[in-house]
């Protein structure tokens, strides 16, 4: 994940809350969703700045991203597939079919 971005759990935050505010298209969800869109955005600069105190984090910092894929993008770093597998990626798309399967009955809303 470090390949891709510094920061994943944040940028899965961001991109769960920006498709929430896209879908619901209302006041109360870009209250809710953007705040947690920009709590998580800012929290991606925030980290930074605080790590920039390790010793290590020149180099980290050098060949990692705060945007996913960039570092990749730049030549900086390399996608390595053999690193990830196959089982993550089922894992991911099992997990996004049952949880599109009882999203309207844990939410009451239908996710498409």
């Amino acid at each position: 994940m470090m390949r891709i971005t510094r920061h994943p759990l944040m940028w899965a935050i961001m991109l769960w809350a920006f498709a929430h505010v896209l879908a619901r298209a209302d006041l109360k969800a870009l209250i809710f969703f953007g705040g947690l869109f920009l709590v998580s955005a800012l929290g991606t600069v925030l980290i930074d700045r605080r790590k920039r105190a390790d010793p290590n984090w020149a180099h980290f910092a050098a060949v990692t991203s705060n945007i996913p894929f960039l570092a990749i993008a730049q030549g900086r770093n390399r996608m390595r597939y053999r690193e990830i597998g196959w089982l993550r990626p089922l894992a991911g798309v099992v997990a996004l079919v049952v949880f599109f399967t009882v999203h309207s009955s844990l939410f009451g809303a239908r996710p498409w």
